[in-house]
């Protein structure tokens, strides 16, 4: 994998007042500022890369690849996740499906695959989401 260019993002504000004014560079504050990139690294790590791409986030691991499969509604109602970048079962690692109730996920079922024929789960765990309103009020997890 390419190594990625890794930059300090700064802007240019008065350091009494945070008006633009001053060209005097200062670090972004995440709580107050808002950055616009292609993408992003984690820090220490050149592995883990987001970038927006065609309007949707997309996560990057080398050697890993994702499938997501969307409803009419463009909500995702399934993830897996691959060895490699040959996505056939074999390679299956992991899978999530969705289910919604409007546009709220009301459960997540997700099952890890052994890594030598990506059929054999060897662990799900689910989570259910309990809305009142659309405001989210309660989250379970069971693993089996």
């Amino acid at each position: 994998m390419a190594k990625v260019d890794k930059v300090q993002p700064l802007k240019y504000e008065n350091s009494v007042e945070g008006t633009q004014d001053d060209f005097k560079p200062t670090e972004t504050d995440p709580s107050e500022d808002y950055l616009s990139a292609r993408g992003m690294s984690f820090e220490g790590s050149d592995d883990y890369l987001a970038e927006k791409i065609g309007g949707i986030l997309k996560f990057k691991i080398p050697d890993y690849s994702y499938l997501n499969t969307y409803d009419i509604n463009e909500n995702i109602t399934a993830l897996e996740v691959f060895n490699g970048n040959t996505q056939t079962t074999i390679n299956r690692l992991v899978r999530a499906d969705f289910t919604y109730t409007s546009d709220n996920i009301t459960s997540e079922v997700w099952k890890v695959y052994a890594t030598t024929d990506g059929t054999t789960i060897i662990r799900t765990i689910t989570i259910t989401h309990t809305y009142v309103n659309d405001n989210l009020t309660n989250t379970e997890v069971s693993e089996v």
